[in-house]
């Protein structure tokens, strides 16, 4: 789960970085153990992000159902939920599940100012990130695939 959690984390930061957004993806724990990525693509270079996550999700369903994955993560950039009471609007959330564990980690940020000078000074910061924030939810792939 930790490795899981660690790869969405970083590419979505690295986008944020490089591109001040990012869309959908994930990555999840094979059949052998081993960890894959996994993107998605819609027939346009921009496409809805809440599109393109169904379209993950259900890719995800079907090898969990098919046991080619046994774990998932997936990343999504978000407004962040009044709930979680977070200090920025803007989030990267994380959907982690596993047979018995299902928990969205919301990482709080927000983009720099500081964009444009960044092409000529590369150690300046573009975005700002809070504390994690962790929350457990009910599983929905895996109790699909269970039920």
């Amino acid at each position: 789960m930790a490795a899981l959690l660690r790869y969405c984390e970083q590419f979505a930061k690295q986008m944020l970085s490089d591109a001040g957004e990012f869309h959908p993806f994930g990555a999840f724990i094979n059949s052998s153990g081993e960890l894959e990525a996994l993107g998605g693509y819609l027939g346009t270079e921009f496409p809805s992000g809440g599109e393109l996550y169904t379209l993950l999700e259900g890719a995800l369903a079907s090898m969990v159902h098919e046991r080619k994955a046994r774990a998932y993560a997936l990343a999504a950039n978000v407004n962040m939920p009044a709930q979680v009471s977070s200090i920025f609007t803007d989030g990267v959330r994380v959907h982690i599940e596993a047979p018995g564990y299902s928990r969205l980690v919301y990482t709080p940020y927000r983009l720099l100012s500081y964009r444009a000078i960044r092409k000529f000074l590369a150690v300046v910061p573009t975005v700002e990130y809070a504390e994690p924030i962790a929350v457990d939810v009910p599983n929905k792939v895996f109790a699909a695939a269970e039920g």
